[in-house]
């Protein structure tokens, strides 16, 4: 009895490293085109480049190459235009621009990405405004920052208003951008505040003035009450800047304020206060 019992024990050891194996290939032996769940729901496991949607960098396909990650592909419409719910900071918008509004379900990282006729702005193509945007819009949640942005990206509050953020304020949010498309830098050029660039002279600054009713995607909007290039301060001076959305549209890409605290997409009618007569387009 007890040598049949030192048997059966035996057997079990044996057994018990294969059973293991076998467990684990059925729980984390995931392949191409086997069923994985991310965050935003369930996909299948794909390489990045094959994926349409979400690439998870998480190891929902463990035993799988580095390329090979969790895809869930969402589906987005805006208006005309069709695409899929991506990852701003880990898939960008390889086959068109992101569109910030709530049409992807998750964090503010998770946008729309819609096709466009050619090629992502942010890859070289489209016009400079394009591509400015596009970059601008890959700073989607980033906290606002008095005076805060660089070449290099977000820094930290300036005093009177220091509140231990680290973000952009609105004119260096586009002063990145513009030196992150184009390696013109207008902070080292004295440039990076808002009236200064509004009324600097088109000899200097290099870009045109354009009539706020012929403002094109990509294009500098300003604000500031009577948008007096001879106040420096006060409700008449040139205060805010943004980005045009859209060719003649109403949206608006900026970093607002310390009270909204985040880099967004804002209504150019709904801002609280006239637009400045001109425009300016990058170039």
């Amino acid at each position: 009895m007890v040598e049949l019992k030192r048997l059966l024990l035996a057997v079990s050891f044996l057994l018990a490293p294969a059973i293991a194996v076998s467990s684990e290939e059925g729980v984390f032996g995931r392949a191409i085109g086997d069923r994985c769940r991310g965050t935003e729901g369930a996909g299948t496991c794909q390489t990045t480049s094959n994926c349409r949607g979400i690439s998870y960098p998480q190891p929902y396909c463990p035993n799988d190459p580095d390329d090979v990650q969790c895809c869930v592909e969402i589906p987005c419409t805006v208006g005309t235009k069709s695409g899929y719910c991506r990852s701003v900071s880990n898939n960008g918008c390889p086959r068109g621009n992101f569109d910030p509004g709530n049409y992807c379900p998750g964090s503010q990282d998770i946008q729309c990405c819609l096709k466009t006729s050619g090629g992502p702005p942010g890859n070289g193509t489209g016009s400079v405004g394009e591509r400015v945007l596009a970059k601008a819009v890959e700073a989607a949640g980033v906290p606002y920052a008095w005076y805060g942005g660089s070449c290099s990206g977000p820094t930290g509050d300036a005093p009177p208003w220091d509140f231990g953020e680290v973000g952009f304020d609105c004119s260096g949010l586009v002063c990145w951008a513009l030196c992150q498309t184009t390696d013109r830098d207008l902070f080292s050029e004295g440039l990076r505040n808002t009236r200064w660039v509004y009324c600097e002279t088109q000899a200097r600054l290099g870009y045109a003035k354009y009539p706020f009713s012929q403002r094109k995607k990509g294009d500098a909007i300003f604000f500031g009450g009577a948008c007096d290039c001879s106040l420096s301060s006060g409700p008449g001076s040139i205060h805010h800047v943004g980005l045009v959305m859209e060719d003649g549209g109403d949206m608006m890409w900026n970093a607002p304020n310390d009270q909204l605290n985040r880099v967004m997409a804002l209504s150019i009618s709904g801002y609280g206060e006239a637009p400045c007569p001109y425009v300016i387009r990058f170039t």
